[in-house]
């Protein structure tokens, strides 16, 4: 008797721990998360190069160096690669969070789902033209951050959430 109350006190004890250090590791991921969430937005999304290099990626890029058949993005001029770059790498590490569990998807698709669908649909040219230069992989965590954008309207994670507009309904139904 004695043995089975001691295993059962040592289970609950165990139990208790693993309950307890869970607890203290998801605290820390979600913090953590948060921080990356909070320098993303201030340093990165609200950065004036960001900002001027997203837009001329959306609105003169395809219009001023149409995609390269050859030579990938470093066939473009230097301003061209620097926006591409700047403005894929960032949605690349978006991706990457929201795919690795750093970012919720409230966040990911929610917040930055125009963004997301705008910004790949003009630069998947350029991004299959450095896929075909390097034979490889090329921003699948935005590739796949896009597909996933495409496939969730953002009034579906909003309506999750509980936010309503000023009439008072969430948006996309009452």
């Amino acid at each position: 008797m004695y043995n089975v109350a001691t295993f059962g006190v040592s289970f609950i004890a165990l139990v208790l721990s693993a309950l307890a250090a869970w607890r203290q590791h998801h605290q820390a991921r979600s913090q953590s998360a948060l921080t990356t969430i909070l320098e993303v937005y201030f340093r990165d999304i609200r950065d004036m190069d960001f900002q001027r290099d997203q837009t001329y990626v959306v609105t003169r890029l395809g219009t001023e160096h149409p995609p390269p058949t050859e030579g990938g993005i470093a066939a473009l001029p230097e301003q061209a690669q620097h926006a591409i770059w700047n403005v894929a790498f960032m949605y690349e590490s978006v991706g990457m969070m929201h795919a690795l569990d750093m970012m919720d998807s409230h966040v990911a698709l929610g917040v930055f789902n125009f963004r997301i669908t705008q910004v790949w649909e003009a630069l998947e040219p350029y991004i299959m033209a450095e896929r075909a230069v390097r034979q490889a992989p090329f921003l699948a965590f935005f590739e796949n951050l896009y597909l996933e954008a495409r496939a969730t309207p953002p009034e579906e994670l909003y309506r999750e959430l509980g936010l309503r507009t000023i009439g008072g309904f969430t948006p996309g139904g009452g």
